[in-house]
């Protein structure tokens, strides 16, 4: 009878360490998209960028990509718009594949900062 109640208390202390473990994990991760978006500029160096739609609780938005961090724009910005236009002048002018730059891109720009959220 023993054995059992000290087989049974251990299996309720590990059944509170996984609970503690799985619950500390959820609290560490990270939206995998834009829960909001910015209207500041980024005063870093911007390497790259990409769309995001909105698909709730993701909203519309301009995701620049710099070394050290993504920040999510608002697409309504003119200044993340000319951001976008200086970008693709660079991949242009890069020693990029000619298919590394779609040429409906400045369309969709266009289209995607004037659509409403």
């Amino acid at each position: 009878m023993q054995i059992n109640a000290a087989v049974m208390r251990s299996l309720a202390i590990m059944a509170v360490i996984a609970f503690t473990v799985c619950t500390a994990s959820e609290e560490k991760k990270v939206s995998p998209c834009c829960v909001a978006v910015s209207r500041a500029a980024v005063d870093e160096p911007i390497i790259d960028f990409k769309f995001q739609a909105k698909s709730l609780p993701c909203v519309r938005a301009i995701i620049f990509v710099t070394a050290e961090k993504q920040y999510c724009i608002d697409p309504r910005q003119s200044w993340a718009r000319e951001k976008i236009n200086e970008l693709v002048q660079r991949r242009k002018n890069s020693t990029m594949t000619p298919t590394s730059v779609s040429p409906r891109l400045t369309a969709t720009i266009s289209q995607y900062s004037t659509d409403s959220n």
